[in-house]
């Protein structure tokens, strides 16, 4: 009676006995233990109050015993297959169906309401991606909801999130200055989280607040986009650079190492693995969207000249499982990447910028590799669907689906572009040791 099970996920109704047998006490057939709904879910149970308590003889009597025809005992039966019916059951099974069981979104459903707290969502949400080591995207949740928690510190229903609050949230992020692509973060973020209200029933279409301005619903703002691509003639300053420091030195090469790597992201080049190199190229996924499209495009980035002196400079020494770049070395989980990824980058993003003050230039990061090396390439009229393989974007459209992928002479070709400055990088006249 009671019972669930579908796709790792079950659930029994019990008589727990446990605050009684702990300390070895006998437990008495008179004693009144709590009925519980006891949900399991790879390996970790979570029990639910039914808010019933009943001795042995009126256990066994819910469960088809003699004593079935106690009034008391019926309407406990129908009360819970009432909510095992309406409720349990049919979340249990929404969530089993769709593949998006978390406990943190079992909780959010049983707790009924349309007045489910906002920030307790927030943070059940957090809690999820964490868990999947999805590291990166916890972070943007974390500071949309610092961003929310510092806007308005007291409890915020689902209820409360109209298209009036999300207008007066929009100003005062306005007012404390902070960019439209900051603004347009955090209210993507809020959407998600309402998005997900709104697939789990928490909320209806009706109450839900973003859409057509025209039609009353919220729109989330668009800021025009920072000029991000640097000229090719910077890029040779910055390269020619005289560092007055190693460690300026490494931030500037890991800087260069990513405009010519198809502007690929740190996040990306500090995993890559000499194993990830075959006939003197890169072979790797995006991180960022490999968990979040159905079709995974793999992406192939010549190891330039350029390229070779700078693994050989700064690398670490080849081998069948070691990193290419030393950073990640004696870490071995997600978190510990993240942190490790995140100093690197706030660490060329600090002297990066010292150099190009240095040289009279915008400030830059490392957001503007893969910019710059899109920008540059299609100025000099890279075909299109050439820089769409070269950075992971899935093609634009049904012509583009029918060119196959460039082969290796057309990807140096092409990357061989990027270079400032002709004949003056001295060429390396074999391939590195792990290429052979």
């Amino acid at each position: 009676m009671f019972k669930f099970n579908s796709n790792g996920i079950s659930l029994n109704l019990i008589r727990d006995v446990r605050n009684f047998t702990r300390d070895g006490r006998k437990l008495l057939k008179t004693d009144e233990c709590p009925l519980k709904w006891c949900t399991t879910f790879q390996r970790k149970q979570v029990y639910y109050s039914t808010g019933i308590n009943l001795n042995e003889a009126d256990w066994l009597a819910l469960n088809g015993g003699d004593g079935t025809k106690k009034a008391i005992i019926k309407e406990y039966r129908e009360t819970l297959q009432k909510y095992y019916d309406s409720t349990i059951q049919k979340n249990l099974k929404q969530l089993a169906e769709n593949g998006t069981f978390t406990f943190d979104l079992l909780n959010v459903r049983l707790s009924k309401s349309i007045g489910t707290d906002l920030k307790q969502t927030f943070r059940a949400k957090i809690q999820n991606l964490i868990s999947n080591d999805k590291i990166g995207n916890a972070n943007v949740y974390q500071c949309a909801l610092r961003s929310i928690e510092i806007y308005n510190d007291k409890n915020i229903l689902f209820s409360d999130i109209t298209p009036k609050w999300l207008d007066k949230y929009q100003k005062y992020m306005e007012q404390k200055g902070l960019r439209y692509s900051t603004i347009g973060m955090y209210l993507r973020t809020l959407r998600a989280i309402m998005n997900e209200a709104k697939n789990s029933n928490i909320i209806n279409s009706a109450v839900y607040p973003f859409g057509d301005k025209k039609k009353g619903k919220f729109e989330i703002p668009i800021g025009e986009g920072r000029e991000l691509s640097m000229e090719i003639q910077d890029i040779k300053k910055i390269a020619e650079y005289d560092c007055p420091s190693k460690t300026i030195e490494m931030c500037r090469d890991l800087w260069i190492f990513s405009y010519l790597c198809n502007g690929t992201n740190f996040g990306d080049i500090l995993r890559f693995k000499f194993s990830d190199i075959k006939d003197n190229e890169i072979y790797f996924y995006r991180k960022k969207t490999i968990g979040t499209t159905k079709k995974k495009i793999e992406i192939i980035a010549p190891i330039l000249p350029e390229m070779q002196m700078l693994i050989a400079k700064w690398g670490n020494a080849p081998s069948a499982k070691g990193f290419i770049f030393p950073f990640l070395n004696g870490s071995s989980t997600e978190i510990e990447y993240k942190a490790q990824i995140h100093n690197v980058i706030r660490l060329t993003n600090k002297n990066i910028k010292k150099v190009t003050k240095e040289l009279n230039l915008p400030d830059i990061s490392t957001y503007n590799c893969r910019h710059s090396y899109t920008t540059i390439l299609a100025k000099l009229r890279t075909p299109e669907s050439y820089i769409d393989q070269a950075t992971g974007h899935s093609q634009k459209s049904v012509t583009q689906g029918y060119i196959g992928k460039y082969n290796k002479k057309e990807r140096i070709k092409y990357n061989s572009l990027l270079i400032w400055s002709k004949g003056r990088i001295r060429t390396i006249n074999k391939n590195i040791s792990w290429n052979k």
